[in-house]
């Protein structure tokens, strides 16, 4: 009886608590159906549908897939969403999709119908054609179409990386090391746009960052979905197909895809291939959801790229939290654009011709300033630089064999600079370079030996100044680098009777050639600083000889820009 009693006691309690916290009910229904050329009514089954709601930016846009007899459900909060085909809908002669709005209303049910009067229906391909192989998408390329604009560029001073957006309000993960030692953060979302990004939170021993930008800039900006895992439903297996989006050497949304071979308590190590720039990039579960941050590549002995460390999600969520709580009390960041990088490809032929002249006139492009050496470099003399002594072997080689056109290739670098690094780009970079000088230490004990035994030693070397960072003036008006960046130098210096390699920092900045026009700029003045002191500049003006040789560089460039479409 008292059994009897406590399962009756029970099954009150479930019906209670079942009244209390109701499931929530699907409140949109979606039927499709078509009419063939016989005038039957055919339904459609395992069709794919994308929902999206282009007015709320923080809306992830959920897919579904109709059942047997053409129709889904789904739960959604009220709003205006579309409803669309995720692949065109191949049928008899003809091809159909959809694109249709509906509204959800608060405590209301919806129905959408597709069918031939809502669809967009054209002609199937010709016979010739169709009897081709079908080509087959890979899920992975389907949801890079929807995810890539949730995936940016981070531009730090000591290289590129990739982040992803997270919070509505402007929230980018990424790994600390692509911004270290920058004070000029650019976030990018394509060629065209970029904003400057602001440091919220950082994790050294993850090697994490949060940045914030401001999504404004780019209102077809999307917030990622974070994957929940739970105890029955984890949100990575061992086995399954991931997939990472980012931007390596200069080129822009890059989808990878792999394999997860093992699920770390802190990390994922998967075979996908990462290149450089893919760092602080997103990997996405199969079903498009984030599961990790792209860190490192575990090299094998031959230095080939053999498997990818990924740092779980899970272990950034007290980062977010952090993150999230600091945006809350911080006013929105700028949404003013940066400069971009210009159009266009400086003719190889210039430089060709530029190179094979007798007397290079290098001295033009260089002026010596106190404890740097500052070098105007446009796309001639970069060449130049980089090539400078195979190029002058080839020379003193064809003067030797008494014959014209070595059989050596002197431009054979010049063939991939375009197509892949960019390194033929219209535009004047500036360098701040250190120069070396004798330690005072090792000039007192070299005159000591000197004036003792006879004898001087060897001297100890070093930098004069380690790089922090430059500006440009134009008649007093500061201007915003097109790119600014650091580059680490380690050279063998002297080091009394031995050699030490020493490290220091050298100054990059990307400036647009127009400013060294005629007239352009009265004063053309640069300011460089150094670590040792921040606050006083190191000055030079650009002279008229510097500022004439690379405007005259870029004479063929400006003709052929005028000449094209």
């Amino acid at each position: 009886m008292l059994k009897a009693r406590f399962a009756l006691l029970l099954f009150v309690v479930i019906a209670l608590a079942a009244a209390i916290y109701p499931q929530s009910p699907d409140n949109v229904s979606v039927k499709i159906a078509i009419v063939d050329k016989a005038l039957n009514l055919k339904n459609v089954p395992k069709f794919g549908l994308v929902i999206s709601n282009p007015s709320d930016t923080g809306f992830v846009e959920r897919k579904i897939s109709t059942a047997m007899d053409g129709t889904a459900s789904v739960s959604l909060p009220p709003g205006d969403y579309v409803l669309s085909s995720a692949a065109p809908l191949p049928f008899e002669d003809r091809i159909f999709s959809w694109e249709q709005p509906f509204q959800v209303e608060s405590g209301q049910a919806v129905t959408v119908e597709l069918s031939n009067d809502n669809a967009k229906i054209s002609s199937a391909i010709s016979n010739a054609v169709a009897a081709r192989p079908r080509r087959h998408m890979s899920e992975a390329a389907a949801l890079f179409k929807t995810l890539r604009n949730g995936v940016v560029t981070i531009e730090g001073e000591l290289g590129s990386g990739t982040g992803f957006i997270i919070d509505p309000r402007g929230l980018v993960l990424t790994n600390q090391h692509v911004i270290a030692e920058t004070s000029d953060i650019r976030v990018r979302f394509d060629k065209q746009t970029a904003v400057r990004g602001h440091v919220i939170a950082t994790d050294m021993e993850r090697d994490l960052a949060i940045v914030q930008i401001n999504l404004g800039a780019f209102p077809k900006s999307g917030v990622l979905k974070i994957a929940e895992s739970r105890q029955t439903d984890p949100s990575l297996l061992e086995g399954e197909q991931v997939f990472s989006i980012g931007s390596p050497q200069q080129q822009e949304k890059i989808l990878s895809t792999g394999i997860v071979s093992k699920i770390e308590p802190r990390a994922i190590i998967s075979d996908i291939k990462f290149s450089y720039g893919n760092s602080g990039g997103p990997l996405f579960n199969s079903l498009g959801e984030v599961v990790g941050v792209t860190s490192f590549d575990l090299k094998d002995k031959d230095e080939s790229s053999g498997l990818a460390g990924i740092v779980r999600i899970e272990e950034c969520a007290d980062l977010i939290a952090k993150a999230k709580d600091i945006v809350s009390k911080k006013g929105e960041p700028s949404a003013e654009l940066m400069p971009n990088l210009p159009e266009g490809t400086f003719p190889v032929e210039t430089i060709k011709t530029a190179i094979a002249a007798k007397d290079f006139p290098v001295k033009q492009y260089i002026s010596d300033i106190h404890n740097y050496e500052i070098k105007y470099m446009t796309p001639i003399y970069k060449f130049y630089t980089i090539e400078k002594d195979r190029i002058d072997s080839l020379k003193v080689r064809e003067r030797r064999n008494k014959m014209k056109g070595s059989s050596a290739d002197m431009f054979r670098d010049l063939r991939s600079y375009s197509e892949y690094a960019g390194e033929l780009l219209p535009v004047v970079d500036i360098l701040a370079l250190p120069e070396i000088t004798p330690t005072a230490k090792s000039m007192i004990l070299s005159a000591a030996t000197s004036a003792t035994i006879g004898y001087s030693t060897p001297f100890a070397l070093k930098y004069k100044a380690d790089f922090s960072q430059m500006r440009l003036t134009c008649d007093g008006k500061e201007v915003t680098p097109l790119r600014r960046s650091k580059t680490e130098i380690d050279r063998d210096l002297q080091n009394y009777y031995k050699s030490r390699k020493r490290y220091t920092y050298a100054g990059v900045y990307t400036y647009p050639y127009e400013l060294f026009a005629p007239g352009r700029c009265s004063e053309l003045k640069l300011q460089v600083f150094s670590e040792e002191d921040i606050e006083e500049p190191i000055t030079t003006i650009v002279n008229d000889v510097t500022k004439n040789r690379v405007w005259s560089d870029f004479q063929d460039f400006r003709m052929q820009a005028k000449v094209m479409p």
